[in-house]
């Protein structure tokens, strides 16, 4: 899975799955993220000037939640069904996974994101 963000604030290379542990790091002037899958687990924290997020994945169902003075984000995933919503002064994000097929919108003032996952559920 690749991603990539392009804005004022956001620029994210990529993310990986292997062995069961997904790295995701973001380069940009506020946010670096790592990120680990464990055992159906999956927790991601964002450490920078305005950003925490932490995610957990539990049989399937993943829950998103991200608190900080521009953001909130909750996510679900239901069924092989992934819908994401970002709620804050800057963004809004629209995620939908179906099949397999993942594929991410953020539109805001200053962020654009488009990532696209093939082969591979993300849960």
């Amino acid at each position: 899975m690749s991603q990539f963000s392009a804005g004022c604030l956001t620029f994210r290379p990529a993310a990986g799955l292997i062995f069961g542990w997904m790295s995701q790091f973001s380069a940009g002037c506020l946010i670096f993220r790592p990120a680990g899958l464990i055992f159906g687990w999956m927790s991601q924290f964002s450490a920078g000037c305005l950003t925490f997020r932490l995610d957990v994945s539990i049989f399937g169902w993943m829950s998103h939640f991200s608190s900080n003075l521009l953001n909130f984000r909750l996510d679900v995933s239901i069924f092989g069904w992934m819908s994401h919503c970002l709620s804050s002064w800057f963004n809004f994000r629209l995620d939908v996974s179906i099949f397999g097929w993942m594929s991410h919108f953020l539109s805001s003032w200053f962020n654009f994101q488009l990532d696209v996952s093939f082969f591979v559920q993300l849960v």
